[in-house]
């Protein structure tokens, strides 16, 4: 089963799906711009095959919702009524740090990170949530 993660941000969403078999995430090669998200995500759907779809939820670093979080599940609210897949909402604290670091150790510079941040952050997101018991 196909699994898309989304790592809904201010600007664009960042996206990662993981093999047919539901066991490794990969970044997506494009990205989501917020305007045209639901359109490009029906997209996605259709020709990778997705089952299922997790989204991260951006929470304070104490576990509060914050703005943020509140526009996200907006987001989340428009996508369920416009896609057939279930979807999941995940916790996605610190997967951007994550995933600046983990740009930043391959000395990508900050100019360069930004367009690939949101999807790193998703891949990171989607593989915790396939390496995690469910």
């Amino acid at each position: 089963m196909r699994i898309l993660a989304l790592d809904w941000g201010t600007v664009r969403v960042g996206a990662a799906v993981s093999d047919p078999d539901g066991k490794i995430a990969f970044p997506l090669d494009r990205f989501i711009d917020k305007q045209s998200a639901d359109e490009e995500i029906k997209k996605i759907i259709q020709e990778l095959e997705v089952a299922k779809i997790v989204i991260g939820l951006p929470k304070g670093l104490n576990g509060q919702e914050t703005e943020s979080s509140k526009l996200a599940l907006q987001f989340i609210e428009n996508l369920k009524e416009k896609i057939a897949q279930p979807i999941e909402i995940l916790d996605e604290r610190f997967t951007t740090i994550a995933a600046t670091k983990s740009l930043a150790n391959q000395g990508i510079s900050e100019k360069e990170q930004r367009g690939l941040r949101d999807n790193l952050s998703a891949q990171i997101m989607l593989q915790q949530y396939l390496d995690s018991p469910r």
